[in-house]
Parts: structure tokens; C-alpha cells; sequence
């Protein structure tokens, strides 16, 4: 089944009516490209969500590392609360109490009221709520004159 051009013409072969092979070939090319498109998309979202989780990883191991340091200032004021010196300077500073053997004393000055220095009213505006704590037990570094 030779056709007269030289090429082979199977008769009775199945082809869509009313269509070439050069009228499909757009609709394959355009299918195609739209498969490529939608893999690229895809692929660049992963990739994304994959570089976003990993940042979150880095600052939630970062939160951690913070958590614990802040776990231990906690756990030596705690420490600190619980032992005998602590208990010892509450008793003495705040309800005058002594040991046995030793000797109170008051000392009254002429002022009737202290006058607050400008490093305390500074220290004293920057306490957070969540930090009060910290200004009590943390030491911190103040400038000498």
C-alpha cells in the first residue's frame, strides 16, 4: 500500500475526522506547556514552604536557647529564695529582727524622705511586667561617677 507519493498509506488506519496531525500539534504543544507551568509552580511553592519552614526552624531553636537561659536566671533566684540568706536579709532589712548577741541600730538622718536618684527613676520605668524580677535579682551595670 504505497500511494503514489512514495510514503506508506495505510488504508482503513483510525485518524480523527476533520482533523490533521498539524491541527493537533498547538493543542499538544499548549498541553504540554501547561503541564511544564503548572510543575514549575508547584515545584517553586515547595520550594518556598520548604525555606519558610526552615527559617521558622532556625528561630524556634534560637526561642529555645533563650527559654533556657531565661530557665536558669529563674531557677537561681529561686535558689536564691529559698536559702537562709535570703531569708536572713528579709528578716533583718524588712522586719528588724537580729540574732541573739547583737545590737539594732537606727540611724536617723535630717531627711525625712530620701530624694530618688535619676539611675533609680530610670531603672525603675524600664521594669516590665514580665521582667520584675529580673530588676530585683539580676545584677546590672551602673555607671559610676
Amino acid at each position: 500500500m504505497v500511494a503514489a507519493g512514495g510514503g506508506i498509506h495505510l488504508e482503513g488506519a483510525s485518524s480523527v475526522p476533520g482533523f490533521s496531525r498539524l491541527q493537533l500539534l498547538p493543542a499538544v504543544i499548549g498541553a504540554a506547556i501547561i503541564v511544564i507551568v503548572y510543575l514549575v509552580f508547584t515545584t517553586g511553592n515547595y520550594v518556598v514552604h520548604y525555606y519558610q519552614l526552615r527559617s521558622d526552624e532556625r528561630e524556634l531553636r534560637q526561642e529555645i536557647v533563650d527559654l533556657g537561659a531565661e530557665q536558669e536566671q529563674l531557677t537561681a533566684v529561686r535558689d536564691y529564695l529559698e536559702s537562709d540568706e535570703y531569708v536572713e536579709e528579709v528578716a533583718r532589712r524588712t522586719l528588724g529582727l537580729v540574732r541573739p548577741g547583737e545590737t539594732l541600730v537606727i540611724v536617723s538622718g535630717t531627711d525625712a524622705l530620701p530624694s530618688a536618684t535619676p539611675a533609680a527613676t530610670a531603672v525603675a520605668g524600664a521594669v516590665h511586667d514580665e521582667d520584675w524580677w529580673k530588676a530585683l535579682f539580676v545584677p546590672t551595670a551602673t555607671a559610676s561617677p
